[in-house]
């Protein structure tokens, strides 16, 4: 199965051909000040729970709440916790806002009570950008649909598939 870091690793993180396609690890989606983003999780096949994630140098309006921190907000939308369509107003004075696809970890390991016994305890944890991930970007009506594949290696890229679609300032 494919494990696409050491050709991301080659090509300076730039994007790869694998099979006849364009592979990348994220993609720059071009925004301007004030631009509304149609967000919509088409599907999400994988044994991990997909997500998705814009990080914007600014600030975004989300569910009518001004969201800022910093010179910046990563904003982190699931398959499972997304509405069907999701309307991001994007403040920036960059020409795009970062795009990747992620997924979320279940990490197991052992402790002890205080009388000795093993215990296993979990943690999750957001994963992105490593091992098999990498997005195939489709051009679209005033935006892009991205089929991804998760940290697993597999050649579907039907992790999660998504779309965003630009909407002119209001």
């Amino acid at each position: 199965m494919p494990n696409f870091n050491q050709s991301f690793i080659e090509s300076k993180g730039q994007p790869i051909i694998f099979k006849a396609h364009t592979l990348v690890r994220g993609d720059k989606f071009p925004v301007s000040n004030g631009d509304v983003l149609l967000i919509s999780i088409e599907k999400a096949n994988s044994d991990c729970r997909q997500g998705l994630s814009i990080d914007i140098t600014g600030s975004c309006e989300y569910n009518g709440e001004t969201i800022k921190k910093g010179k910046g907000i990563r904003m982190l939308f699931w398959q499972d916790t997304a509405p069907k369509e999701i309307r991001l107003k994007v403040f920036t004075k960059k020409e795009f806002v970062w795009i990747e696809n992620i997924w979320e970890n279940t990490n197991s390991y052992l402790v002890s009570t205080p009388s000795g016994e093993p215990v296993t305890k979990e943690s999750k944890s957001v994963d992105y950008g490593h091992n098999g991930a990498a997005m195939i970007i489709e051009e679209i009506e005033n935006g892009r649909r991205y089929c991804c594949n998760d940290g697993f290696p597999d050649e579907d890229f039907d992790d999660i598939v998504f779309t965003i679609r630009r909407e002119s300032a209001i």
